[in-house]
């Protein structure tokens, strides 16, 4: 199962970070991990600068207290978990926060996501760059009013992989999601999408008009492909525990969000792979179109394979 040793709760010094703060310390806790935090705040102008000290320690000061709150939760206290905590000001804060995570070997990221001003299920500009360009995986955090033992997680994966490198990756995320959900309420929703790729092609077509029995026949063998194909990936990652399966006859951007909301799923954990030939920057139109239109916390995770350009 995925083992975490160095953790980073990452967060802009204004926001409630109570929930993540105790997701955090619980994974921490469980792995025996090291635990830090990083505030990345802006820099103040210029003719604010006789405030920089000021508004600084504030910053630090209240995530300070929220961490001690945290710990005391728990019966824990800094020094059962010491949690070192690292100020930090940037015009850039994900660049900055990028490159504090390699330099520092984080290996998973807490932090607070931040809701789009024109989408309700959408995220900010510098949580979508740490989707696109975080070398390690990272868990977007949404309130919910379920503590975190008792919340729902769901993963969603592609069997039927073309490359090593998209097998691996959904390896990867079947293990870490097992090991998220053994933090939460121990059961594991895993999602999957299949379809007939001619279907929408052959079933309306007025030039070429298959039989309803031969099309049927076709659908029915891709269906079971698919099923054949899943439990072979959930056997090589070599999970168990309590598994339920979904899987869903249709496109991923339209199926996994629709299932999300019905399931009342409250983490989701997915990859972000994509052939965009662009180096360092990895998150394909599904996955993007995915995060765009789901409203509970994400975890992301990329192949072992991407390097950050950051």
């Amino acid at each position: 199962m995925q083992k975490f040793n160095n953790i980073l709760f990452l967060s802009k010094g204004v926001m409630d970070n109570s929930q993540s703060l105790d997701l955090s310390i619980r994974l921490a806790w469980r792995n025996k991990a090291k635990l830090a935090g990083l505030v990345v705040c802006p820099h103040l102008p210029d003719d604010m600068h006789d405030y920089k000290e000021h508004y600084e320690k504030s910053l630090l000061e209240s995530l300070e207290s929220q961490i001690q709150s945290s710990l005391s939760d728990h019966h824990l206290s800094k020094e059962d978990m010491p949690f070192p905590v690292t100020l930090t000001s940037a015009q850039k804060p994900d660049v900055q926060a990028i490159r504090y995570i390699r330099e520092n070997y984080i290996d998973l990221v807490f932090k607070d996501a931040e809701q789009s001003k024109t989408n309700a299920k959408g995220l900010r500009a510098i949580d979508m760059s740490l989707l696109r360009k975080c070398p390690c995986p990272v868990w977007l955090n949404r309130p919910s009013e379920k503590p975190s033992i008792k919340q729902r997680v769901a993963v969603a994966v592609n069997p039927n992989a073309t490359t090593d490198e998209e097998r691996a990756l959904s390896i990867d995320l079947l293990q870490l999601s097992r090991s998220i959900a053994d933090n939460c309420d121990s059961q594991l929703h895993i999602i999957s999408c299949w379809e007939y790729v001619l279907e929408s092609y052959l079933k309306d077509n007025v030039w070429f008009k298959a039989s309803d029995e031969e099309l049927e026949s076709h659908i029915t063998q891709a269906k079971k492909q698919h099923k054949e194909a899943l439990q072979a990936l959930i056997d090589a990652s070599g999970i168990r525990g309590d598994i339920t399966l979904h899987r869903l006859h249709g496109t991923p951007d339209d199926e996994i969000p629709t299932c999300v909301d019905e399931i009342k799923v409250d983490v989701l954990v997915m990859g972000t792979l994509a052939r965009t030939g662009i180096q360092g920057v990895m998150i394909g139109n599904t996955a993007e179109n995915i995060v765009q239109n789901v409203s509970c916390s994400l975890v992301a995770l990329k192949s072992k394979q991407f390097r950050s350009q950051i």
